[in-house]
Parts: C-alpha cells; structure tokens; sequence
C-alpha cells in the first residue's frame, strides 16, 4: 500500500508498504480523507520527540471499513476514527480521566496512522457516520473533539467569561466553535494573517485582531495559545487577566522562557489539554452530523503523493494556502 512515511527532519517519503492485518478486536479502515495538523508539521521538522524515523504519522481521519475481524462492524461501512487510545487500567484512566493516561497509545503518533491507503485501529474506535457527511466533516471530528476537550479543561476551573483565541488554524476555529457552544461571553482571535479572520468570525469571534499588541493587556478570563511558541505564549500569560487561565495547547515548540514573575504574582493558572475523551469525540462527532458545527468551507484536498512536498511548502512558508489541508491516499 501507499505511505507517507516521516524519514527524519523535512523528509516525508511516499513508500510503499505491507497492508496492515486487523488483529482481533480491531478493524481495517481504507483511509478516504486524513487532515494534516499542526503537530504533524512540528513532527515534519524533527522537534517532535516521540517521532521517530520511519513513522506513519495521520491521526484525522475518515473511511471505510474493507476487514471487521469479527466484530459488529459490517465491510463497507463508513466511519470517522478517534484515534485515542488509553490504557483503561492506570489511575488515571481508573479516576475517568483517559486524556491523562500514562500508557496512551494514539494512532498515528504511537502507532501507524492515516498517512496510508489502510490503518487497522481498534473496532470501538471507529465510529459509523451517515452517508451525508462528508469525508472531510468526518475526518474533523478528531480536532472538533480536542478543542471541545480544551475548552471544558477551562471551563472546569470557572466560568469561560471573554476568552481569547491566539491562531486560527484548524484548532483554533474549532475552538471558537466550541466556546460558541460551551457558553463564553466573548471570544476574540489573535492571527496575524487576515485572510483568516472571516472564517474566524463565521465561527464566532466577535473580534479579530492581527497582533495580541491591538487588545488590552490583562483583560481576558481564559485565554488558549494554539500556537505554542516562546512569543505566542508571553502574549497569553500578558493578556489573562489577574486570577485568569491560559490553556496550553499548540505544541510550536518544547521548552521556551515564560514570564514566571508575571504569572506567580497575578495568580494565572497555566493548564495543559493533551487530548480528548471519548465523550468528547461523540459529542463532536455529533455536531457535525446534525450541522451544529460545519468545517470552513477553505479546505483543498491533495493526493498522498504530494504530501511531502506540501510539508515543505508549510514548513519554508512558500505554500500561500491558509485553509485545512486533507490528503487522500
């Protein structure tokens, strides 16, 4: 079968390699659409640590079912995939909080992922979904679902009040979504490409803003870095206010310098959102079924073969698309 495979720093090869067998209790998906994320582009670069060389990245993703391996799940059925995977047995898995598992294996991080023709995941993780929807909606359940996620983190230390988004790529509208959802006051959005900004407002931001600089400093209850770079960061800590919440989510970079003094002496809380529940897939998931939620329309759709060189254009910064990039293998 056709893979993108990652080869190490600004290297994705298409290969070919053997078809996966669905072991029991799993399933064989012929992968239709796999939406390629933010994190796959810091992978793409080499400072994703948990990637290593000859990896099948690809956790966004729809098909079709082609092997059920015995369960309920007939061959031909359509499906969107929530790629998580906890263990079940760990404290945290044991006190209902999956999303912190110690031993989560995710697909396409941890284990062969959607940058394929085929992916065998396990059978209760792959969901049917309607012949309306289409494969794109399907494959956007998975970041629909983590932003949902990294809004009920916030929500469970208080109410969301005016939050602020910084970067609206693929995450960053979800999140606005689902703030829209969840009961936020307000929400404005920091990007610094314009061309994004309607999309940002027919999500539901009230604002739109190009530079963290154009709105007051300490003036938003929750504020969710979707980047995660050393500026994106400073910018989310300066712009909570006093007793306010940031919540980590963009993985842009590793370690970087926060303004710690500034944070410990107005009482910010800083909260990470590793990834989602499987209540947050469903609910998601749903969403997008009954057309609560709609992808953006600025979405394009490229061949697994041009994979690689859609990474680099990302990377270089000489690809000019601004919308969601899906690849069907």
């Amino acid at each position: 079968m056709r893979a993108l495979v990652w080869r190490g720093p600004f290297s994705h090869q298409l290969e070919e390699l053997d078809t996966p067998v669905a072991g029991p209790g799993e399933v064989l998906v012929e992968v239709a659409r796999v939406g390629i994320c933010g994190s796959d582009v810091t992978a793409h670069k080499g400072v994703m640590g948990i990637s290593k060389p000859g990896a099948v990245r690809g956790h966004e993703f729809s098909g079709t079912v082609t092997d059920a391996a015995g369960s309920a799940l007939a061959p031909g059925t359509r499906v969107s995939v929530d790629p998580v995977i906890p263990c079940g047995t760990c404290p945290a898995c044991l006190d209902g909080r999956p999303s912190s598992c110690s031993a989560i294996r995710i697909v396409g991080v941890h284990r062969p992922g959607a940058f394929a023709r085929y992916v065998a995941v396990p059978a209760g993780n792959a969901h049917p979904v309607p012949d309306s929807l289409s494969w794109e909606a399907a494959a956007s359940a998975e970041p629909l679902a983590q932003a949902r996620h990294d809004v009920l983190r916030a929500a469970e230390l208080g109410p969301l009040g005016e939050c602020l988004v910084i970067g609206s790529g693929s995450i960053g509208l979800w999140i606005v979504h689902a703030l829209r959802l969840e009961g936020a006051t307000g929400v404005t959005v920091v990007d610094p490409d314009a061309a994004k900004h309607d999309s940002a407002r027919a999500a539901g931001a009230a604002l739109c803003v190009s530079s963290a600089d154009e709105v007051p400093a300490a003036s938003f209850d929750t504020v969710f870095d979707v980047v995660g770079i050393a500026a994106t960061r400073g910018a989310a800590i300066s712009r909570a206010r006093n007793g306010g919440t940031v919540i980590a989510v963009g993985l842009g970079a590793d370690e970087v310098a926060v303004p710690w003094f500034d944070l410990v002496r107005r009482e910010i809380t800083v909260r990470g959102a590793n990834c989602f529940t499987p209540a947050d897939f469903e609910v998601a998931l749903g969403w997008l079924a009954d057309g609560t939620v709609a992808p953006a329309p600025g979405f394009r759709v490229v061949d697994l073969a041009e994979g690689g060189a859609v990474f680099d254009g990302i990377v270089d910064h000489t690809d000019a698309f601004s919308g969601k990039t899906f690849l069907a293998p």
